[in-house]
């Protein structure tokens, strides 16, 4: 899916480490086939090639994230929407060609007439998906929190029940570390080189997410446009968040959550937070260009002490 993954787990001194990571790239294999962007062979790529109105018949991965996809979109109430690659190339993120300018209201409104989760259809009686109208799915946005959920289900089930999964830096978190404790991510500080830690939860059973303004954006005559674009007025969003941090506990994952925040804004994302059992920390940014950190009474009890200096966590 264009990103990178690791895997910690613990088991029996005797377990063939090789042979547990060869069987979680057969899994890999067959979520990249079905998901990724990147590749014209995959599973998206045919449904966004199949002609507009013709069911497609789908593999249970692609199915799940559409799934996933559009209850986030309905919960949301358009804040995260799958459909909204043509606003991201227009705005020259993703694979597309880095912006100098900004597009004109006639060009955003054009891409914004093609996204719209609203135009794919899942029929409730099997795996077949259909688009009613010329958009383009992409499901870059829960793929990876969700292939992360499948590799801890399957850890799970053969017997590795302590373990951390990230793909993308979308994270998984199950049972504890060797040592007994809680495994520890740290929260990326905004705006200072990578590997700066903000803050550390420590979690367990736990699907954990980050997303933030402040690696992919450009600026034009001294304004900020960052990669987190809002399907609904077609532009990169304009509010103090810098980045958002999602844990869900007991959920396969908070992939998908955190963008939808970013979207609705300090209050609205913090009630949409706490209306879904949403453990959230966000830092914001002041008008002098400080930063603060605000959280919902459910992620206190995450927080760990900070342990100092920088971590490899790439969170």
């Amino acid at each position: 899916m264009g990103s990178t993954w690791s895997v910690r787990f613990s088991g029996p001194t005797r377990t063939d480490v090789d042979a547990v990571q060869a069987q979680l790239e057969l899994e890999l294999s067959a979520l990249d086939l079905a998901l990724s962007g990147y590749r014209d062979d995959s599973d998206v790529t045919r449904l966004n090639a199949a002609p507009v109105g013709q069911w497609v018949e789908v593999p249970d991965h692609l199915w799940n994230t559409l799934r996933f996809g559009m209850e986030l979109w309905r919960d949301s109430g358009g804040a995260f929407d799958m459909t909204v690659k043509p606003l991201v190339t227009l705005w020259g993120f993703g694979v597309a060609q880095p912006r100098v300018d900004v597009p004109t209201d006639i060009q955003i409104t054009a891409a914004r007439s093609r996204v719209d989760s609203g135009q794919l259809e899942l029929a409730p009686e099997g795996h077949r998906v259909r688009r009613l109208s010329d958009i383009a799915v992409d499901v870059d946005g829960v793929a990876p929190g969700y292939a992360a959920g499948v590799l801890s289900g399957w850890l799970t089930s053969h017997g590795f029940g302590n373990h951390l999964v990230e793909i993308g830096g979308e994270m998984r978190a199950s049972g504890l570390r060797p040592d007994g404790g809680r495994w520890r991510v740290g929260i990326e500080a905004p705006e200072m080189p990578r590997g700066q830690v903000e803050r550390v939860v420590a979690v367990t059973d736990t699907a954990v997410t980050t997303a933030g303004d402040y690696r992919d954006y450009f600026e034009v005559a001294g304004t900020r446009y960052p990669h987190i674009i809002d399907p609904m007025t077609g532009r990169p969003v304009t509010h103090k968040i810098a980045s958002v941090t999602v844990l869900a506990p007991g959920k396969l994952t908070a992939d998908g959550y955190a963008t939808a925040i970013m979207v609705l804004g300090e209050e609205k994302g913090m009630a949409f937070a706490d209306a879904h059992n949403l453990s959230v920390l966000m830092i914001l940014r002041a008008n002098d260009g400080t930063f603060h950190e605000r959280y919902n009474k459910s992620f206190a009890p995450y927080l760990a002490q900070h342990p100092g200096g920088r971590t490899d966590s790439r969170r």
